[in-house]
């Protein structure tokens, strides 16, 4: 319970406090936000691998303990971007609230809670078929993958294709493609957890 606790305050610490004191107002930035709202899908995969691996249980069990995971990684990452906000405010010293766009706001925090459940069930399909320790193996180097595919992607893409990208990095453009994303990942989340209750049912 201690290492927990500490772990959560090292990562609040870190990414609530530490960055947004160094990104001052650009941590204000969409893109950054963005980024930020896809945190819980991070914070939860290791949590969800070993709390879902193997084993059967009732199929309201298996959605309870889902959820709850899931709602443990999505409001570590809210705790975390609010206590951004509050950290930038702080350092700021502006006179007045500097906050986003409140539609960017509702448009992440819905995201982010479908992508976390998405998450939580996905790293459990895995954690039944191999083990915790195969999934946690899995996710790594999925994460590592897709980073690696940025940095290239980043690097070698044409001036026409950085430029249509960064056009879509709007705050109107990302809050569309937010409420866009989390009406996709409710649909897919339902079905998901449906079929991995019913997989797990004892």
């Amino acid at each position: 319970m201690t290492r927990l606790v500490l772990t959560v305050l090292t990562v609040v610490a870190l990414f609530g406090v530490l960055v947004p004191w160094y990104k001052r107002y650009d941590f204000l930035d969409p893109v950054m936000l963005a980024a930020y709202f896809c945190l819980p899908v991070v914070l939860v995969a290791p949590m969800a691998a070993d709390a879902l691996a193997g084993g059967t249980e009732s199929a309201m069990g298996t959605v309870r303990r889902v959820l709850q995971v899931a709602f443990y990684g999505w409001g570590l990452g809210m705790v975390i971007i609010a206590a951004g906000l509050i950290t930038v405010n702080a350092a700021s010293r502006h006179g007045h609230l500097l906050l986003p766009s409140g539609e960017l706001l509702a448009a992440g925090v819905a995201f982010s809670a479908g992508a976390a459940l998405a998450a939580v069930v996905a790293t459990g399909f895995l954690a039944h078929f191999f083990s915790a320790r195969s999934a946690r193996t899995i996710l790594r180097l999925l994460f590592l993958v897709l980073l690696v595919a940025m940095v290239l992607l980043a690097r070698g893409a044409s001036a026409e294709w950085t430029a249509a990208f960064w056009r879509h990095m709007t705050t109107t453009e990302l809050t569309r493609g937010g409420f866009h994303g989390a009406v996709a990942l409710a649909a897919v989340d339902v079905a998901a957890l449906a079929m991995f209750a019913r997989l797990r049912r004892a």
